[in-house]
């Protein structure tokens, strides 16, 4: 039987960061987010800066750069962002299939669904006026700031996440938990999902 693997979805503002990495120190295991970039980057042989412009970025076919340079697991004349995705695509698989492990964001739930491991797919919602203002609050800035924030964010993770699964980011239907952040406490739902794990 496979290891088990938390795919973690949210939407901007949301608190499905500190839910992801609290949830790590629950149970005693790595949530692996930015540092997938870092993998990838050295898996491809290529400096971290070369890729991180495109790190959930959705490839825009009307202007985009490639990339010449690394080694031959980089694919030649694709966008950036698409060398980054079939690079983070190698290492999630790989390490899902040495580790049980969390992963937030990078289309991960699409990318293990074929795989040899115990999946459980999770989104992190709450309504736009909650995470405007926790925004507000964490981040100390000013509310017009806040929602242009949240929006482009929201926007650039949807974008990202169906132009490679070919799935609606967020819909209920692609996840076998969602959750209200708004409704269920940060420690509530850690709780609620490190029994889940166990119970995988």
């Amino acid at each position: 039987m496979g290891n088990k693997i938390i795919c973690i979805g949210r939407e901007f503002g949301s608190g499905g960061h500190e839910i992801g990495v609290r949830l790590s120190e629950t149970l005693g295991i790595h949530a692996y987010e930015r540092d997938i970039l870092h993998l990838a980057a050295r898996y491809g042989e290529l400096r971290v800066e070369t890729l991180e412009a495109a790190d959930e970025q959705a490839s825009n076919p009307m202007l985009f750069q490639t990339v010449h340079e690394g080694n031959r697991h980089v694919l030649r004349g694709l966008p950036t962002s698409e060398v980054l995705f079939d690079l983070q695509c190698h290492e999630i698989r790989r390490i899902a299939a040495s580790e049980n492990a969390i992963f937030i964001g990078r289309c991960a739930d699409s990318v293990l669904k074929d795989e040899d491991v115990r999946l459980l797919r999770v989104f992190i919602t709450a309504p736009f006026d909650y995470r405007v203002q926790r925004k507000m609050l964490l981040e100390n800035l000013p509310r017009g700031k806040a929602k242009h924030l949240v929006k482009l964010m929201d926007k650039q993770r949807r974008r990202y996440y169906e132009h490679y699964t070919k799935q609606r980011w967020g819909d209920a239907k692609n996840y076998d938990l969602v959750i209200d952040s708004s409704v269920t406490p940060l420690e509530e739902a850690v709780g609620l999902l490190a029994a889940r794990y166990k119970e995988m």
